[in-house]
């Protein structure tokens, strides 16, 4: 509830705004009591619902016992650390997506013609494969390096 109402709080208080303004792009007062009514009815109630059976459930019973001496957990190696997989994860899709945005930019600023629009697409679907393929293979190496290494928190 916290979050949801923070944030109708701060689109309220920018619909203010717009209103002292006279804003055309100001939000309708019977739609800001419509949103109310939906967060009120809707989602106030399924908060306490949940809530409510939340508790009233008994707590886990796990299946299996744990060792009560802790694993000793070996020295990472560069590649077990987070820092560097999200490094590798991130600078082909983020290198891609910036190329090409760096030209479109530039020809814009310099009141040129971007007629390149076949090879941006055709860079958009390698994104999304390389993106698709990269999120699916490399999270199960990442995960399996984990596992090996032992650092399984």
């Amino acid at each position: 509830m916290l979050c949801p109402g923070s944030v109708f709080g701060m689109f309220f208080v920018l619909n203010v705004l717009l209103w002292i303004e006279d804003s055309s792009g100001a939000v309708p007062f019977s739609t800001l009591v419509a949103l109310l009514a939906l967060w009120f009815g809707i989602s106030v109630p399924l908060t306490f619902v949940g809530a409510y059976f939340g508790f009233r459930k008994r707590a886990l019973d796990f299946p299996v016992r744990t060792n009560q001496i802790p694993r000793q957990i070996p020295e990472q190696t560069i590649y077990t650390q987070p820092l560097p997989g999200i490094i590798m994860g991130g600078v082909l899709p983020f290198g891609c997506i910036f190329i090409q945005l760096f030209f479109i930019l530039n020809s814009i600023w310099a009141s040129q013609t971007y007629y390149m629009f076949g090879f941006l697409f055709l860079v958009f679907l390698i994104l999304i494969q390389w993106t698709r393929l990269w999120c699916h293979e490399d999270t199960m190496k990442v995960e399996t390096r984990l596992h090996s290494s032992l650092d399984v928190e």
